[in-house]
């Protein structure tokens, strides 16, 4: 695993200052690809979870988290049709990823979160309200992977990092690819005291 490096700036256009040249390079070119380009439209993919796990606490918490944007998915379920839309957003000045969990007997499940660059901090993921989650990435066995630092509170010029037993737990987030157009998604949270809350694997590819 690579700490981020320096030079990274304000502006999430791409992903190749945020990683190492070596593992750049180590990535599947379909995955470069897809993380170099800088959008100025919103680009859509379309899929399917093939699982959706939350434990009982999971689904209390995801619940409780529908209060600053519902960042996470309500509920359990297997091949769970998905679209997702990524677009920049002008506010944070990141790529806001907006998706559309569409549940057979449920209404569908909007979950939204926005990946930026914040001076002083580096990679986060951000929700509503100044709540977000500091973020490496790295690049393991040819996959680009997310894995949360801390999660943290920000007004202004005031953060408060929030402590790892009140946190969703430790998030990774991973896509590798499978050929040219389809990747695959995975998505593990592991709280400290609760285990494993949730768990999500899917496949998608470009509308």
């Amino acid at each position: 695993m690579a700490n981020n490096p320096p030079n990274m700036n304000n502006e999430l256009s791409g992903y190749q200052n945020l990683l190492s040249k070596g593992e750049w390079s180590n990535l599947h070119p379909a995955i470069q690809r897809r993380f170099s380009i800088q959008l100025h439209n919103c680009i859509t993919y379309q899929g399917e979870m093939k699982e959706v796990y939350l434990s009982f606490t999971g689904k209390l918490l995801a619940q409780c988290c529908r209060l600053i944007g519902a960042p996470l998915a309500l509920h359990c379920g297997k091949n769970i049709p998905i679209v997702v839309n990524v677009y920049p957003n002008k506010k944070l000045n990141g790529m806001t990823w907006d998706r559309l969990y569409r549940y057979e007997k449920s209404p569908v499940n909007r979950v939204k979160s926005t990946k930026c660059v914040l001076k002083n901090i580096g990679l986060v993921e951000m929700v509503r309200f100044g709540f977000g989650m500091e973020l490496n990435v790295y690049e393991e066995h040819h996959a680009i992977v997310f894995e949360s630092k801390r999660f943290f509170w920000k007004f202004r010029n005031i953060k408060i990092n929030i402590p790892d037993w009140l946190s969703p737990g430790k998030t990774v987030v991973s896509q590798r690819a499978l050929d040219d157009r389809r990747f695959e998604f995975r998505l593990d949270v592991e709280h400290p005291i609760l285990g494993q809350v949730f768990k999500q694997v899917g496949v998608f590819e470009p509308n």
